[in-house]
Protein backbone atom coordinates (compact mmCIF):
# COMPACT_ATOMS: atom_id res chain seq x y z
CA UNK A 1 0.00 0.00 0.00
CA UNK A 2 2.95 2.06 0.06
CA UNK A 3 2.43 3.68 -3.19
CA UNK A 4 -1.51 4.60 -2.04
CA UNK A 5 0.44 6.70 1.08
CA UNK A 6 2.49 8.46 -1.07
CA UNK A 7 -0.48 9.49 -3.24
CA UNK A 8 -2.23 10.66 -0.16
CA UNK A 9 1.04 12.97 0.89
CA UNK A 10 1.19 14.74 -2.79
CA UNK A 11 0.39 18.10 -2.73
CA UNK A 12 0.13 18.07 -6.71
CA UNK A 13 -1.92 15.49 -8.63
CA UNK A 14 -2.62 14.73 -12.26
CA UNK A 15 -5.83 13.37 -12.43
CA UNK A 16 -7.53 12.16 -15.33
CA UNK A 17 -11.62 12.59 -15.50
CA UNK A 18 -14.38 10.45 -17.00
CA UNK A 19 -18.00 11.29 -17.57
CA UNK A 20 -20.16 8.57 -19.90
CA UNK A 21 -23.98 10.51 -19.31
CA UNK A 22 -27.34 9.68 -19.50
CA UNK A 23 -27.58 10.20 -23.00
CA UNK A 24 -25.01 7.30 -23.90
CA UNK A 25 -23.66 9.06 -26.60
CA UNK A 26 -19.98 8.54 -25.53
CA UNK A 27 -17.15 9.03 -23.07
CA UNK A 28 -15.43 12.37 -21.72
CA UNK A 29 -11.81 12.53 -20.23
CA UNK A 30 -10.12 15.64 -19.18
CA UNK A 31 -6.81 15.62 -18.38
CA UNK A 32 -6.44 17.94 -15.45
CA UNK A 33 -3.37 19.09 -12.96
CA UNK A 34 -5.04 19.72 -9.56
CA UNK A 35 -3.64 21.14 -6.58
CA UNK A 36 -4.49 22.68 -3.06
CA UNK A 37 -7.86 21.75 -1.81
CA UNK A 38 -11.72 23.56 -1.21
CA UNK A 39 -11.25 26.92 -2.37
CA UNK A 40 -7.86 27.04 -2.10
CA UNK A 41 -7.59 24.45 -4.96
CA UNK A 42 -5.75 25.41 -8.66
CA UNK A 43 -7.30 23.19 -11.52
CA UNK A 44 -5.51 23.43 -14.30
CA UNK A 45 -7.28 22.01 -17.99
CA UNK A 46 -4.55 20.13 -19.87
CA UNK A 47 -6.02 17.93 -22.44
CA UNK A 48 -9.74 16.81 -23.47
CA UNK A 49 -11.18 13.86 -25.46
CA UNK A 50 -14.01 12.23 -26.50
CA UNK A 51 -14.39 9.37 -27.48
CA UNK A 52 -18.24 8.65 -29.32
CA UNK A 53 -19.75 5.35 -28.88
CA UNK A 54 -20.79 3.48 -31.75
CA UNK A 55 -24.47 2.57 -32.68
CA UNK A 56 -24.47 -0.89 -31.46
CA UNK A 57 -22.42 0.33 -27.86
CA UNK A 58 -24.88 3.16 -27.61
CA UNK A 59 -28.07 0.87 -28.44
CA UNK A 60 -26.73 -1.84 -25.68
CA UNK A 61 -26.41 0.47 -22.80
CA UNK A 62 -30.08 1.65 -23.66
CA UNK A 63 -31.53 -1.62 -23.39
CA UNK A 64 -30.21 -2.25 -20.82
CA UNK A 65 -31.27 0.84 -18.86
CA UNK A 66 -35.03 -0.08 -20.15
CA UNK A 67 -36.39 -1.78 -17.05
CA UNK A 68 -38.18 -4.07 -19.59
CA UNK A 69 -35.32 -5.29 -21.27
CA UNK A 70 -32.32 -5.37 -19.15
CA UNK A 71 -30.87 -8.67 -16.76
CA UNK A 72 -28.69 -9.40 -14.39
CA UNK A 73 -26.52 -11.05 -17.09
CA UNK A 74 -26.26 -8.10 -19.36
CA UNK A 75 -25.39 -5.45 -16.37
CA UNK A 76 -22.48 -7.78 -15.31
CA UNK A 77 -21.30 -8.13 -18.68
CA UNK A 78 -21.86 -4.52 -19.46
CA UNK A 79 -19.93 -3.35 -15.96
CA UNK A 80 -16.81 -4.94 -17.26
CA UNK A 81 -17.39 -4.11 -20.90
CA UNK A 82 -17.48 -0.48 -20.05
CA UNK A 83 -14.04 -0.68 -17.85
CA UNK A 84 -12.49 -1.86 -20.43
CA UNK A 85 -13.57 0.28 -23.28
CA UNK A 86 -12.91 3.41 -21.18
CA UNK A 87 -9.44 1.70 -19.99
CA UNK A 88 -8.19 1.91 -24.21
CA UNK A 89 -10.09 5.39 -23.82
CA UNK A 90 -7.48 6.40 -21.00
CA UNK A 91 -4.43 4.98 -23.27
CA UNK A 92 -5.67 6.91 -26.18
CA UNK A 93 -5.72 10.17 -24.59
CA UNK A 94 -2.29 9.41 -22.86
CA UNK A 95 -0.85 8.89 -27.06
CA UNK A 96 -2.87 12.08 -28.44
CA UNK A 97 -1.88 14.49 -25.47
CA UNK A 98 1.89 12.83 -25.35
CA UNK A 99 1.80 12.50 -21.03
CA UNK A 100 3.56 9.71 -20.12
CA UNK A 101 1.44 7.34 -17.78
CA UNK A 102 3.35 7.73 -15.23
CA UNK A 103 2.89 10.81 -14.75
CA UNK A 104 -1.32 10.02 -13.63
CA UNK A 105 -1.54 9.81 -9.84
CA UNK A 106 -5.63 9.17 -10.37
CA UNK A 107 -8.78 8.23 -12.45
CA UNK A 108 -11.74 9.91 -11.36
CA UNK A 109 -14.82 8.20 -13.40
CA UNK A 110 -18.15 8.96 -12.77
CA UNK A 111 -19.31 5.50 -14.37
CA UNK A 112 -22.70 4.58 -16.47
CA UNK A 113 -25.50 5.26 -14.61
CA UNK A 114 -28.12 2.18 -15.02
CA UNK A 115 -30.48 2.94 -11.85
CA UNK A 116 -31.30 5.64 -10.31
CA UNK A 117 -33.58 5.67 -7.47
CA UNK A 118 -33.40 8.38 -4.79
CA UNK A 119 -36.70 7.68 -3.26
CA UNK A 120 -36.98 4.64 -1.01
CA UNK A 121 -39.62 1.93 -1.28
CA UNK A 122 -40.19 -1.44 -0.17
CA UNK A 123 -37.98 -3.96 -0.92
CA UNK A 124 -38.78 -7.08 1.41
CA UNK A 125 -39.10 -5.91 4.60
CA UNK A 126 -37.05 -2.21 4.18
CA UNK A 127 -37.45 1.06 2.80
CA UNK A 128 -34.43 0.96 -0.07
CA UNK A 129 -33.31 4.00 -1.98
CA UNK A 130 -31.38 2.33 -4.39
CA UNK A 131 -28.39 3.97 -7.26
CA UNK A 132 -26.11 2.47 -9.97
CA UNK A 133 -23.18 3.13 -12.00
CA UNK A 134 -21.59 0.41 -14.25
CA UNK A 135 -18.06 0.54 -15.87
CA UNK A 136 -16.38 -0.88 -12.19
CA UNK A 137 -13.50 1.22 -10.97
CA UNK A 138 -11.66 -1.18 -9.76
CA UNK A 139 -11.83 -2.87 -13.35
CA UNK A 140 -10.70 0.11 -14.74
CA UNK A 141 -7.78 0.74 -12.25
CA UNK A 142 -6.18 -2.86 -12.77
CA UNK A 143 -6.40 -2.41 -16.45
CA UNK A 144 -4.65 1.22 -16.62
CA UNK A 145 -2.75 0.71 -13.76
CA UNK A 146 -3.86 3.85 -12.19
CA UNK A 147 -5.61 4.29 -8.90
CA UNK A 148 -9.00 4.89 -9.72
CA UNK A 149 -11.63 6.50 -7.51
CA UNK A 150 -15.16 6.08 -8.87
CA UNK A 151 -19.23 5.06 -7.23
CA UNK A 152 -19.42 8.85 -6.40
CA UNK A 153 -22.88 8.59 -6.13
CA UNK A 154 -23.24 5.48 -3.27
CA UNK A 155 -22.54 6.99 0.10
CA UNK A 156 -24.97 10.52 -0.38
CA UNK A 157 -27.71 7.67 -1.22
CA UNK A 158 -26.61 5.69 1.68
CA UNK A 159 -27.41 9.16 3.87
CA UNK A 160 -30.50 9.12 2.46
CA UNK A 161 -29.46 12.05 -0.06
CA UNK A 162 -30.59 12.06 -3.70
CA UNK A 163 -27.08 11.35 -4.89
CA UNK A 164 -27.55 14.17 -7.63
CA UNK A 165 -26.25 16.58 -8.65
CA UNK A 166 -23.01 16.18 -7.53
CA UNK A 167 -21.47 19.38 -9.63
CA UNK A 168 -22.25 21.85 -6.83
CA UNK A 169 -19.26 21.31 -4.86
CA UNK A 170 -17.56 22.31 -8.48
CA UNK A 171 -19.47 24.90 -9.35
CA UNK A 172 -18.71 26.56 -5.91
CA UNK A 173 -15.17 25.91 -5.98
CA UNK A 174 -14.85 27.71 -9.51
CA UNK A 175 -17.56 30.23 -9.90
CA UNK A 176 -17.78 31.59 -6.05
CA UNK A 177 -14.74 33.74 -6.93
CA UNK A 178 -16.63 35.95 -8.99
CA UNK A 179 -19.14 37.37 -6.18
CA UNK A 180 -22.15 37.74 -7.60
CA UNK A 181 -25.40 35.83 -7.91
CA UNK A 182 -25.23 33.06 -10.87
CA UNK A 183 -26.38 29.85 -11.52
CA UNK A 184 -24.43 27.14 -13.50
CA UNK A 185 -26.57 25.03 -15.92
CA UNK A 186 -25.40 21.65 -17.41
CA UNK A 187 -27.22 20.10 -19.72
CA UNK A 188 -26.65 16.80 -20.19
CA UNK A 189 -29.31 14.35 -20.82
CA UNK A 190 -30.63 15.84 -18.20
CA UNK A 191 -30.34 19.45 -17.06
CA UNK A 192 -29.35 20.71 -13.51
CA UNK A 193 -28.71 23.72 -12.07
CA UNK A 194 -25.98 25.26 -9.31
CA UNK A 195 -27.16 28.49 -7.29
CA UNK A 196 -24.03 30.48 -6.07
CA UNK A 197 -24.37 33.13 -3.99
CA UNK A 198 -22.48 36.19 -4.46
CA UNK A 199 -20.82 35.96 -0.96
CA UNK A 200 -19.60 32.29 -1.77
CA UNK A 201 -21.06 31.21 1.22
CA UNK A 202 -21.28 27.22 0.51
CA UNK A 203 -24.36 26.41 2.88
CA UNK A 204 -26.27 28.83 0.90
CA UNK A 205 -25.54 26.53 -2.70
CA UNK A 206 -28.54 25.51 -3.78
CA UNK A 207 -28.56 22.54 -6.53
CA UNK A 208 -31.63 20.31 -8.20
CA UNK A 209 -32.30 18.53 -11.62
CA UNK A 210 -34.66 20.89 -13.27
CA UNK A 211 -35.98 18.04 -15.60
CA UNK A 212 -35.11 17.26 -19.43
CA UNK A 213 -31.33 18.51 -21.01
CA UNK A 214 -31.01 16.69 -24.27
CA UNK A 215 -32.60 13.66 -23.61
CA UNK A 216 -36.20 14.17 -24.70
CA UNK A 217 -35.07 16.16 -27.89
CA UNK A 218 -32.75 13.02 -29.06
CA UNK A 219 -34.86 10.38 -28.27
CA UNK A 220 -37.42 11.96 -30.48
CA UNK A 221 -34.34 12.74 -32.98
CA UNK A 222 -33.58 8.86 -32.80
CA UNK A 223 -37.29 7.95 -33.63
CA UNK A 224 -38.28 10.51 -35.82
CA UNK A 225 -35.42 10.99 -38.24
CA UNK A 226 -33.02 8.22 -37.45
CA UNK A 227 -30.26 10.84 -36.39
CA UNK A 228 -28.34 10.76 -32.69
CA UNK A 229 -29.04 14.86 -31.95
CA UNK A 230 -30.74 18.19 -33.47
CA UNK A 231 -27.56 19.39 -34.19
CA UNK A 232 -27.56 23.04 -33.30
CA UNK A 233 -31.30 23.09 -33.00
CA UNK A 234 -31.95 23.22 -36.85
CA UNK A 235 -34.88 21.16 -37.27
CA UNK A 236 -36.64 22.73 -33.68
CA UNK A 237 -36.18 25.70 -35.97
CA UNK A 238 -38.36 24.87 -38.45
CA UNK A 239 -41.09 23.94 -36.69
CA UNK A 240 -43.43 25.84 -35.18
CA UNK A 241 -44.56 26.33 -30.97
CA UNK A 242 -47.99 24.12 -30.11
CA UNK A 243 -49.63 24.95 -26.70
CA UNK A 244 -51.66 22.07 -26.97
CA UNK A 245 -48.76 19.80 -27.19
CA UNK A 246 -46.84 22.28 -24.61
CA UNK A 247 -49.91 22.02 -21.61
CA UNK A 248 -50.01 18.42 -22.36
CA UNK A 249 -46.03 18.31 -21.03
CA UNK A 250 -46.72 20.77 -18.50
CA UNK A 251 -50.30 18.43 -16.89
CA UNK A 252 -48.09 14.96 -17.56
CA UNK A 253 -44.45 15.55 -15.97
CA UNK A 254 -44.83 16.40 -12.45
CA UNK A 255 -40.74 16.39 -11.85
CA UNK A 256 -40.52 19.88 -12.70
CA UNK A 257 -43.17 20.60 -9.76
CA UNK A 258 -41.26 18.60 -7.18
CA UNK A 259 -39.77 20.82 -4.65
CA UNK A 260 -35.92 19.96 -4.48
CA UNK A 261 -34.22 18.12 -3.47
CA UNK A 262 -34.91 16.11 -6.22
CA UNK A 263 -33.35 14.29 -9.42
CA UNK A 264 -34.45 12.79 -11.92
CA UNK A 265 -33.35 10.11 -15.24
CA UNK A 266 -34.18 8.07 -17.62
CA UNK A 267 -36.37 5.89 -15.38
CA UNK A 268 -38.59 9.23 -16.08
CA UNK A 269 -38.01 10.12 -19.41
CA UNK A 270 -37.38 7.27 -21.07
CA UNK A 271 -39.27 5.55 -23.98
CA UNK A 272 -43.06 5.54 -21.90
CA UNK A 273 -42.81 9.32 -21.90
CA UNK A 274 -41.53 9.90 -25.31
CA UNK A 275 -44.29 6.96 -26.44
CA UNK A 276 -46.75 8.39 -25.07
CA UNK A 277 -45.66 12.05 -26.28
CA UNK A 278 -45.94 11.26 -29.90
CA UNK A 279 -49.15 9.17 -29.32
CA UNK A 280 -50.40 12.93 -28.87
CA UNK A 281 -48.55 14.48 -31.25
CA UNK A 282 -50.50 12.32 -33.80
CA UNK A 283 -54.09 12.17 -32.33
CA UNK A 284 -53.40 16.16 -33.03
CA UNK A 285 -51.83 15.79 -36.45
CA UNK A 286 -48.42 17.99 -35.35
CA UNK A 287 -45.62 17.36 -37.33
CA UNK A 288 -42.31 16.29 -36.47
CA UNK A 289 -40.33 20.14 -36.87
CA UNK A 290 -43.24 21.05 -34.72
CA UNK A 291 -42.81 18.74 -31.89
CA UNK A 292 -39.24 19.25 -31.57
CA UNK A 293 -39.86 23.16 -31.61
CA UNK A 294 -42.75 22.43 -28.54
CA UNK A 295 -40.35 20.07 -26.74
CA UNK A 296 -36.86 21.95 -26.75
CA UNK A 297 -39.20 25.07 -25.87
CA UNK A 298 -40.60 23.27 -23.22
CA UNK A 299 -36.62 21.78 -21.99
CA UNK A 300 -36.10 25.85 -22.09
CA UNK A 301 -38.92 26.51 -19.84
CA UNK A 302 -38.51 23.94 -16.99
CA UNK A 303 -34.93 25.16 -16.66
CA UNK A 304 -36.34 28.85 -16.24
CA UNK A 305 -39.17 27.97 -14.61
CA UNK A 306 -36.92 25.58 -11.66
CA UNK A 307 -35.27 29.15 -11.32
CA UNK A 308 -38.43 31.13 -11.05
CA UNK A 309 -39.96 28.62 -8.39
CA UNK A 310 -37.08 27.65 -6.46
CA UNK A 311 -34.15 29.99 -6.18
CA UNK A 312 -35.50 32.90 -3.97
CA UNK A 313 -32.13 35.44 -5.03
CA UNK A 314 -31.72 37.69 -8.40
CA UNK A 315 -29.04 36.90 -11.00
CA UNK A 316 -26.77 38.28 -12.73
CA UNK A 317 -25.35 35.42 -14.86
CA UNK A 318 -26.87 31.71 -16.46
CA UNK A 319 -23.48 30.01 -17.51
CA UNK A 320 -24.31 27.03 -19.98
CA UNK A 321 -22.17 23.74 -20.35
CA UNK A 322 -22.86 20.53 -21.89
CA UNK A 323 -23.36 19.12 -24.98
CA UNK A 324 -26.88 21.25 -24.62
CA UNK A 325 -25.30 23.86 -25.07
CA UNK A 326 -24.59 23.67 -28.54
CA UNK A 327 -27.91 23.40 -29.52
CA UNK A 328 -28.86 27.28 -30.90
CA UNK A 329 -32.06 26.95 -30.40
CA UNK A 330 -32.41 25.50 -27.13
CA UNK A 331 -29.63 28.26 -25.94
CA UNK A 332 -32.16 31.01 -27.60
CA UNK A 333 -34.76 29.68 -25.45
CA UNK A 334 -32.63 30.21 -22.58
CA UNK A 335 -31.91 33.94 -23.54
CA UNK A 336 -35.76 34.70 -24.51
CA UNK A 337 -36.57 32.89 -20.77
CA UNK A 338 -34.32 34.20 -18.95
CA UNK A 339 -34.22 38.11 -19.42
CA UNK A 340 -32.35 40.73 -17.97
CA UNK A 341 -30.04 37.87 -17.09
CA UNK A 342 -26.97 37.65 -18.87
CA UNK A 343 -26.78 34.01 -20.30
CA UNK A 344 -23.39 33.07 -21.43
CA UNK A 345 -21.39 29.50 -22.02
CA UNK A 346 -18.99 28.67 -19.61
CA UNK A 347 -15.93 29.06 -22.50
CA UNK A 348 -16.01 32.78 -21.67
CA UNK A 349 -15.18 31.83 -17.98
CA UNK A 350 -11.67 29.81 -19.14
CA UNK A 351 -14.18 25.85 -18.49
CA UNK A 352 -14.31 24.24 -21.42
CA UNK A 353 -18.01 23.44 -21.99
CA UNK A 354 -17.72 19.98 -23.32
CA UNK A 355 -15.54 19.03 -20.76
CA UNK A 356 -17.09 20.53 -17.31
CA UNK A 357 -18.74 17.45 -15.88
CA UNK A 358 -15.42 15.47 -16.76
CA UNK A 359 -13.25 17.93 -15.12
CA UNK A 360 -15.39 17.88 -12.13
CA UNK A 361 -15.38 14.16 -11.18
CA UNK A 362 -11.17 14.84 -11.74
CA UNK A 363 -11.93 17.37 -8.79
CA UNK A 364 -13.80 14.74 -6.70
CA UNK A 365 -11.53 11.88 -7.01
CA UNK A 366 -8.80 14.61 -6.00
CA UNK A 367 -10.89 15.81 -2.79
CA UNK A 368 -11.66 11.86 -2.19
CA UNK A 369 -7.57 11.12 -2.02
CA UNK A 370 -7.48 14.40 0.52
CA UNK A 371 -10.36 13.29 2.95
CA UNK A 372 -13.06 16.20 1.80
CA UNK A 373 -16.67 16.14 2.36
CA UNK A 374 -17.77 17.20 -1.39
CA UNK A 375 -21.87 15.89 -1.21
CA UNK A 376 -23.42 19.40 0.24
CA UNK A 377 -26.34 18.08 2.34
CA UNK A 378 -28.73 21.27 1.83
CA UNK A 379 -28.32 20.15 -1.65
CA UNK A 380 -29.02 16.38 -2.07
CA UNK A 381 -30.98 15.91 1.40
CA UNK A 382 -28.34 13.71 2.89
CA UNK A 383 -28.05 13.86 6.74
CA UNK A 384 -24.40 14.89 6.83
CA UNK A 385 -21.74 16.12 4.68
CA UNK A 386 -19.29 12.64 3.61
CA UNK A 387 -16.54 11.65 1.56
CA UNK A 388 -17.77 10.89 -1.98
CA UNK A 389 -16.00 7.99 -3.98
CA UNK A 390 -14.26 4.60 -3.49
CA UNK A 391 -10.71 4.55 -4.08
CA UNK A 392 -9.19 1.30 -6.03
CA UNK A 393 -5.70 0.99 -5.69
CA UNK A 394 -3.74 -0.46 -8.90
CA UNK A 395 -0.40 -2.09 -8.40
Amino acid sequence: MLPLVNLISKKKRKVIGLMSGTSCDGVDLALVEISGSGLESKVDFLYGYQKPYSEQQKAALLKLMDLNSGNIKLLSQANFYLAQIWADAVEELLKKSGENRSNIDIIGSHGQTVYHQPTSEIYIDRNISATMQIGDPSVLAQLTGITTVGDFRTADVALKGQGAPLVPYFDWLIFSKLKVNLLSLNIGGIANITFIPSDGDINKVQAFDTGPGNMLIDQLMQRLYELPYDQDGKIAHLGQFSDKLFNFLLKEDPFPKLPPPKSTGREHYGSDFIIKLLRQAVRWRIDEPQVLHTVTKYTAYTIWKAYDQFIDSKIRYLFVAGGGSHNEFLFQALQDYFQDVEVERTDKKGMDVDYKEAICFAVLAHECVNGKNTNLPQVTGALKATVLGKICPAR
